[in-house]
C-alpha cells in the first residue's frame, strides 16, 4: 500500500478513535452522574461485569490502573456502601472486593443504562451491519490492546 494512503488512513483512524472515545466518555459521565458516582467509581463497578467479587489486582487489570490508584476509588465505593474489602482466606496478601446488595443493584442499573445507550446507537444503523461493526470494533480493540501492552512492556 502506498505510504501516503497508509498514513492518511492511520490519521483518519486516530481522529475517529479519539472522537469515539470522547463521545463514549461523555455518555459514561452522564450515566455516572445520574447514579451519583464519579466516573472512576462508575468504571470500577462496570469492571465487575457479571462477577460479584474480584481481587484488587483483577479490577486494576480490567481498568488498566495501578492497584495504588485504584485504592482511592475503592475507598469511595466502600464509603457509599457499594463494596466491601476482604482479605483472601487462602492468601493474606490478596485483597478481594465484593459488591454489597446495594452495589449489585447500582451495578446492574449502570450496566443497563449503558446497554440502553448502545441499543439506541444500533437502532440508527442498518441491522445487517451490526455484526460487521461489532467484529471491526472488536478487532480494533484487540489490536490497540496488544499495542498498548507492547508499549508498556517494551517502551
Amino acid at each position: 500500500m502506498e505510504s501516503t494512503t497508509y498514513h492518511k488512513q492511520a490519521e483518519t483512524l486516530a481522529d475517529l478513535t479519539l472522537g469515539l472515545v470522547g463521545c463514549c466518555q461523555r455518555k459514561q459521565e452522564r450515566i455516572a452522574e445520574r447514579a451519583r458516582l464519579s466516573l472512576s467509581e462508575f468504571k470500577c463497578l462496570r469492571a465487575f461485569r457479571k462477577d460479584t467479587e474480584l481481587s484488587v489486582k483483577d479490577i486494576a487489570h480490567r481498568m488498566s490502573l495501578t492497584s495504588s490508584r485504584l485504592t482511592r476509588i475503592i475507598d469511595g465505593l466502600v464509603k457509599k456502601r457499594y463494596v466491601t474489602r476482604h482479605i483472601d482466606p487462602h492468601d493474606r496478601r490478596i485483597i478481594n472486593v465484593r459488591l454489597t446488595k446495594q452495589g449489585e443493584i447500582i451495578t446492574r442499573k449502570v450496566t443497563n443504562d449503558c446497554t440502553h445507550v448502545y441499543e439506541q446507537v444500533l437502532n440508527t444503523i442498518d441491522p445487517k451491519d451490526h455484526a460487521r461493526i461489532i467484529a471491526a470494533v472488536d478487532q480494533l480493540w484487540e489490536s490497540l490492546q496488544m499495542r498498548t501492552e507492547f508499549v508498556e512492556e517494551y517502551g
